[in-house]
């Protein structure tokens, strides 16, 4: 037996090696057990359903950063919905309060090291905790490897299993991924697909070289060219856009 503390009434905690869960016989609480200490453990539920995960994407095709034909050509390959650990520390630096988040496992998945956990959310996670199907990851990094990094006096500091989809899809042949937050819905990606911008260079280098040979012609022929330079500056700007516009009227 491995003797620890309970981190929230100090009371002595009689652990297995190996344990990672403990819960305190005075107190009730429920501890994560890392390789040095006992701390708070907690789950942040699911806000976000499977379908308005799958509509959060649908939207993000549709937006300015991806091509314009995304929205009708890129299809869902899969999507997983997890919980993944993170360490949430508590901080006072420069005597103002801070949070830092860490992943408590490795990983590539994007967003993991700048996830934004609402601590009025969280619940203990327990053994009666519901998980709604998702798959529960098991932290591989102890929470000593971020210590010496983090600025300022400790408060207080804990595991919270953060819930997230996995979305991994097929465009022009090629599979992306991504992660959406399955609290707040927001979108982080590492690599994806990214609308070109020759058509609308390309109409704009037009509109320059007219407009540079009408000043030409009104300042050797008459004032009035210099109206039609105006005018075509305008036209090829409303021109480019209107060639990157999507087909069926959506946001460019």
């Amino acid at each position: 037996m491995v003797n620890f503390t309970c981190p929230k009434c100090g009371a002595p905690l009689q652990v297995k090696p190996g344990t990672q869960l403990s819960v305190c016989s005075f107190c009730g609480t429920p501890s994560y057990i890392d390789r040095r200490e006992a701390i708070f453990f907690y789950i942040l539920p699911f806000k976000i359903a499977d379908d308005a995960a799958r509509g959060i994407f649908k939207r993000w095709t549709a937006s300015p950063v991806c091509p314009k034909d995304m929205e009708t050509a890129a299809s869902i390959t899969g999507l997983k919905k997890t919980y993944f650990p993170v360490f949430r520390f508590r901080r006072t630096v420069d005597g103002k309060e801070q949070v830092f988040s860490r992943p408590a496992r490795g990983t590539l998945l994007p967003g993991m090291y700048t996830v934004e956990i609402p601590p009025g959310d969280m619940i203990i996670f327990d053994s009666e905790t519901k998980t709604g199907g998702a798959a529960v990851l098991h932290p591989d990094i102890t929470i000593d490897t971020y210590l010496p990094e983090l600025k300022g006096t400790p408060i207080d500091q804990s595991l919270v299993y953060f819930p997230i989809y996995e979305l991994t899809y097929r465009y022009d042949g090629t599979e992306y991924a991504m992660v959406i937050d399955g609290s707040s819905g927001r979108i982080s990606v590492t690599n994806s697909p990214k609308r070109s911008s020759v058509s609308y260079v390309a109409v704009m280098a037009l509109a320059f070289v007219l407009g540079f040979i009408g000043t030409l012609l009104g300042l050797l022929i008459h004032p009035l060219f210099f109206v039609l330079v105006i005018a075509g500056i305008f036209a090829g700007k409303l021109l480019a856009h209107r060639v990157v516009k999507k087909p069926n009227g959506g946001a460019a």
